[in-house]
């Protein structure tokens, strides 16, 4: 058995979850005491949660990325008029 099944994780999973219950379980299953079992599984917990992105922390992301865009929008749209003004005050002056 893998070192990360008997905590519970499964390298298959794409995300970050971690089923508690199930580490306790198969850590006292392997010889320890609750408490000790316990303490590893939220030690391991931690570990594998630590950072990861929330789906809150991911839509603040988005809106944040939306307001540049329409910002960067506003400025290209700005330059390009102010390019077109200055092409053709350049040809009504030739």
């Amino acid at each position: 058995m893998e070192f990360g099944a008997v905590l519970g994780y499964r390298r298959a999973m794409p995300s970050a979850t971690f089923d508690t219950h199930e580490a306790v379980k198969a850590l006292s299953e392997a010889g320890l005491n609750e408490r000790q079992a316990e303490a590893i599984t939220a030690t391991v917990r931690d570990a594998v949660t630590e950072g990861v992105a929330t789906k809150a922390d991911i839509a603040d992301v988005r809106a944040d990325l939306a307001a540049l865009e329409a910002r960067l929008t506003w400025r290209i749209v700005t330059i390009a008029v102010a390019v077109a003004g200055v092409a053709i005050a350049v040809v009504r002056l030739v």
